[in-house]
């Protein structure tokens, strides 16, 4: 049997290969745009080198020994490790378990060996030199030729169309595909998250509480001896799904703050600092929030994120697809396609262009600094005091200067902030000296865990500050 030939040999590739080739490099040069686009750099390289492998083995012949070879040698080394992890332990746990309990229960499934004089079923087989012009005709390759090719094709593709959905089905929900964050459409206010969810997602753990923050859970009116903080931002603020929920800057604040909670205003025994950022809101959003649910009977309320924000108008979330709550996707696949849709459309319509070039923009930087006063002066017409707290982006931390864009919306707003006598903060200096020594940003706007924790640590000293007055 050995001397056999038991698999035809692979044919070589042939013309007809070639549009499936082209087909599945495009469908892999997407799926890894959108995961570099979404910050899985290694994923997205793997994606593209397994793609550009299959490829070169499929249409390059000399290559294809090299390739083959590689694959069988990792797939003798999976097979061992999942040997040794999965069926190794279940060899002896298992079936030995089972063995050892019908030695002892004296149980012969089969009848043949506990009584030797009971006949066996087995039977003699029949020389070699017969079965071997059977095995021939069972294995030729020859007669598997003479048969059509085409349902075989049809069952292979289709079995490995169900594979690969259902592996690239896993590899996307272990990403946290499949499971997104989901959004209430509110006409006051147009999107938030909708309230009570625990996501885990791209690698960290999100939680929104009953007010659509991301926060802890709160009650709406401020405990007894708490001293209460309530910040309104942008996506910069929610700190982004890649960003657990515990590495945030508003809760490391909010612990930094509990361990000197005496340097506050009359020693509260406490500190809550509740966080509703959300991805794409601008001025107007924060305002219709605030007009909406209050401001929570804060002692501080704080406007977070980059000056530019000044420029979106209260529209629809506008820089990724989002699913509403009660329609969350059932496949992580679709997720994907929604994404991949999404931001070929954004590039296709040209909706990133310049602010700058937009007619509009006048009018809404206009408009988007009026909400941010107004929600100023409702804050402080209860008590609170008001802070702004304006994020560069990393180019200009870098240069040290704000760009056009960033300071049309300062010599707008900061005059504004000056006659109500707000402090407002916009630490180009902070930032610019710790580039070099830590991964601040994530992508050049967001900040990266390493950029969390100092600027929890700069809005600290911010806090304490603008409590007492200085």
């Amino acid at each position: 049997m050995k001397d056999l030939q038991w698999f035809p040999p692979i044919p070589e590739p042939r013309a007809a290969f070639v549009p499936q080739v082209t087909l599945g490099l495009i469908m892999a040069a997407a799926m890894g745009g959108l995961l570099l686009a979404r910050g899985h750099v290694a994923m997205a390289v793997v994606v593209w080198a397994v793609a550009l492998a299959l490829a070169l083995g499929l249409l390059v012949p000399v290559l294809r020994v090299q390739i083959l070879r590689a694959a069988r040698g990792l797939g003798q080394v999976a097979g061992r490790i999942s040997t040794l992890i999965f069926l190794w332990p279940f060899y002896f746990v298992v079936l030995g378990a089972i063995r050892a309990g019908l030695w002892l229960a004296r149980v012969d499934l089969l009848d043949m060996r506990l009584d030797p004089d009971q006949p066996s079923y087995w039977q003699a087989a029949a020389p070699e030199r017969k079965r071997a012009r059977h095995y021939e005709q069972l294995f030729t390759v020859e007669r598997a030729r003479a048969k059509s090719h085409f349902l075989a094709w049809v069952i292979g593709f289709a079995a490995f169309a169900i594979i690969l959905a259902g592996s690239s089905e896993l590899v996307l929900r272990s990403m946290g595909f499949g499971d997104p964050v989901l959004y209430r459409v509110d006409p006051r206010i147009g999107y938030y998250p909708a309230p009570n969810q625990n996501v885990h997602r791209y690698g960290g753990d999100i939680h929104i509480n009953a007010f659509g923050m991301r926060s802890r859970d709160v009650a709406l009116n401020k405990p007894a001896g708490t001293y209460r903080i309530l910040m309104l931002g942008d996506s910069t603020l929610y700190a982004g799904s890649y960003i657990d929920q515990g590495g945030m800057y508003a809760t490391l604040l909010e612990k930094w703050l509990n361990e000197n909670a005496r340097l506050l205003p009359h020693s509260p025994q406490r500190v809550e600092v509740l966080c509703i950022g959300v991805n794409g809101w601008g001025p107007q959003h924060e305002l219709a929030y605030v007009r909406a649910f209050g401001i929570f009977h804060a002692d501080l309320v704080m406007v977070m994120g980059p000056p530019t924000d000044a420029y979106r108008a209260r529209t629809g979330i506008a820089q990724m697809p989002f699913f509403v709550e009660g329609h969350r996707p059932h496949w992580a696949w679709r997720e994907f396609w929604e994404h991949l849709l999404w931001d070929w459309n954004l590039r296709l319509t040209g909706a990133h262009g310049d602010y700058l070039s937009d007619p509009q923009a006048a009018k809404v930087l206009s408009d988007g600094i009026a909400a941010w006063m107004d929600i100023a002066t409702l804050a402080q017409a209860q008590g609170a005091r008001v802070d702004f707290e304006l994020l560069p982006h990393e180019e200009e931390a870098r240069n040290g200067k704000a760009d056009g864009l960033t300071q049309r919306v300062l010599d707008g707003l900061l005059p504004e902030l000056a006659k109500k006598r707000i402090p407002e903060s916009y630490p180009l200096n902070f930032i610019g000296k710790n580039l070099g020594v830590l991964n601040f940003y994530h992508d050049g706007v967001h900040l990266d865990t390493a950029g969390h924790k100092l600027y929890a640590l700069y809005l600290r000293d911010r806090v304490l500050d603008v409590a007492n007055g200085q």
